[in-house]
């Protein structure tokens, strides 16, 4: 169930951030987190299309969420990759329902204890740019407004990568989504090696690096660059 004083300042807080200049992966990332606050849900990954036309996944909100989206990616079947080809939401109940289109993702899904799933494409106009997912742990009826929800910060998220004129030349855009695929590689690296200098969880060094982000109001890109590469050390 949607929380109305919620979802509104959470649209606030998220429409506030588009206003700025933020890296299109920051972006995304803003789009996982928000999506499982408004849905009080376990978890998001989003992917985009990569200069083969495949969908690659660029963000997890959860480390255990990894190897299922790694799943997707490989084997490009799956809710965000059905989701992505429909142009319209899938709503899969339970995971372990599913018929055998997606036999690897359903046993990766059991295997990681994610059970329901709600698939979103990121659409401009005609162009579909690429796709959502929100997790639950366990079988979850999602109701017609979660749906209403994600699709609306779906769409202020599709908003804003393509918001200019030249950003929807595929050009441009393609540009844009490659970058986002190559901060996710960044990303990962300085989260491994937070991780690894203060002993603690993946998901912990991300928040930390997150964290440091906001407070010097730098992206996620260039703050994890300088993580691997720079030398920078964050308390």
């Amino acid at each position: 169930m949607v929380e109305m004083d919620k979802m509104l300042a959470l649209m606030h807080r998220f429409a506030a951030t588009m206003a700025e200049t933020y890296e299109v992966s920051d972006v995304l990332y803003e789009l996982g987190d928000s999506a499982v606050t408004i849905l009080d849900a376990d978890g998001a990954g989003v992917s985009v299309v990569g200069s083969s036309g495949r969908l690659e996944f660029v963000t997890a909100t959860d480390q255990s969420l990894l190897e299922l989206e790694r799943v997707q990616e490989e084997f490009q079947a799956g809710p965000c990759v059905e989701a992505f080809r429909r142009g319209e939401p899938v709503i899969v109940r339970d995971i372990a329902d599913v018929d055998e289109d997606w036999p690897e993702y359903k046993e990766t899904a059991a295997r990681t204890h994610f059970g329901a799933v709600v698939g979103m494409p990121l659409t401009a106009g005609a162009r579909r740019v690429g796709s959502l997912n929100i997790y639950q742990r366990q079988a979850r009826e999602w109701s017609d407004d979660d749906v209403h929800a994600v699709r609306s910060m779906a769409d202020i998220a599709t908003a804003y990568i393509v918001r200019a004129g030249e950003l929807a030349q595929a050009r441009v855009l393609a540009g844009q989504l490659e970058h986002a695929l190559g901060s996710r590689v960044v990303i990962e690296q300085a989260k491994g090696v937070l991780s690894r200098e203060h002993g603690i969880s993946v998901d912990a060094a991300f928040d930390l690096l997150r964290s440091y982000s906001r407070g010097e109001q730098r992206s996620l890109r260039e703050v994890a660059h300088d993580v691997v590469h720079g030398g920078l050390r964050i308390d």
